[in-house]
């Protein structure tokens, strides 16, 4: 028997085994959960599970066109994430094909999340499985974390075969209730010749009471069942057209104001107090300021909103001639002025902050330093 790096293996004389980190004249080394490495004779060992493409899987696919309902949860097969330190395995999925053509049709992107209710005897509201689907010829590799108390966790991390759909994971409602989003990194590729697609990441906000709403479960074609389906590559590409739009109107906000409240020169040289005062620009981070209706926003995605405000206003301020930023957050819990004294001491560590004025903002503003 012969044995390639990343096959997982037992010892036939000893307890316990590991992944086989590199081969050297019959004896591989394996490193056990210890991280030490073994040497071992090949007639030591035994495969428990043979390196290959197939063991990045963490459970099986199942084909888009195929009901989720006839496919046996006690059949889905996982296995082991392989580590492969210091040789590469070949495979033939990697194998190269001169004669594929590229078309509209096999390099567009299909990327979706399906979330599945489940009713329960017994239980008012529903569990949801949670789907991520391939529509199309790309294969992926994912992560899966999940945001709580603007914290990320990871969950799970796996691959989607290309037109298949795989279920990664079921979520109580209650526990839904207790999470801020789901966020999903995915990188797209296949074998032979075809267009690369830059990764996906995507954010998907956890509102429960539109979840749990039946009205909101709709038909759809990867599933027998009514369910919530998100296509989210073109949820990606929305996004960035509108983070880009965004940022430019912010730009052009900022410029406004500076040139509605930009003082006179007259006034400049008639009083000081005027010219410090006009040193100074403010920003009201208050969320009623920042958008009309908030009533149906989590507490993380005010949150950022807030950040994205705040640090639109900074990078506007260090570009133009403003010498010191005042951002009004108010006291509430505190949460808003730590996260913004944590951008501060990461990402502008040049710059120098304190309390505004107690006289006019009392503990709920903080002054930055631009120019000094």
């Amino acid at each position: 028997m012969t044995f390639k790096v990343g096959d997982k293996v037992k010892f036939l004389n000893d307890v316990g085994g590991g992944v086989v980190t590199k081969v050297r004249d019959k004896v591989a080394f394996v490193q056990n959960s210890d991280g030490f490495e073994i040497p071992s004779p090949f007639a030591d060992l035994i495969i428990v599970i043979e390196a290959g493409f197939g063991d990045m899987r963490q459970a099986a696919v199942v084909p888009i066109k195929q009901s989720i309902s006839t496919k046996s949860e006690a059949n889905v097969a996982k296995k082991d994430i392989n580590f492969i330190p210091d040789e590469v395995v070949e495979d033939e999925a990697f194998g190269y094909n001169d004669d594929e053509i590229i078309t509209s049709e096999n390099c567009t992107l299909n990327i979706l999340l399906g979330l599945v209710p489940v009713q329960l005897k017994g239980r008012n509201e529903p569990d949801f499985k949670l789907f991520i689907i391939s529509d199309c010829t790309y294969r992926m590799m994912y992560s899966l974390s999940v945001v709580k108390d603007n914290f990320v966790y990871g969950k799970k991390a796996g691959m989607v075969e290309d037109d298949s759909k795989l279920h990664i994971l079921t979520l109580t409602t209650t526990e839904l209730k207790q999470l801020q989003a789901l966020k999903l990194s995915c990188i797209f590729y296949k074998k032979g010749i075809f267009l690369p697609h830059e990764p996906v990441i995507y954010e998907y906000k956890i509102d429960v009471l539109k979840m749990v709403e039946p009205s909101n479960w709709l038909v759809n074609d990867y599933f027998d069942e009514k369910a919530i389906v998100i296509n989210i590559t073109e949820e990606s590409l929305l996004y960035e057209i509108e983070r880009v739009v965004s940022e430019n109107e912010d730009k052009y906000i900022i410029q406004k104001i500076r040139k509605d409240t930009a003082p006179s020169t007259k006034k400049l040289q008639s009083s000081a107090k005027s010219t410090t005062k006009s040193d100074i620009e403010e920003v009201d981070l208050h969320i009623e300021e920042l958008v009309d209706n908030h009533s149906s926003m989590s507490a993380g995605e005010i949150i950022d909103l807030q950040l994205a405000r705040f640090t639109i206003a900074l990078d506007g301020a260090i570009r133009g001639n403003v010498k010191k930023i005042v951002f009004i957050h108010g006291v509430g819990n505190g949460k808003l002025k730590y996260e913004i004294g944590k951008t501060l001491d990461t990402k502008y560590k040049h710059l120098k902050y304190q309390d505004a004025s107690f006289k006019e903002y009392g503990f709920g503003a903080t002054m930055v330093m631009v120019k000094y």
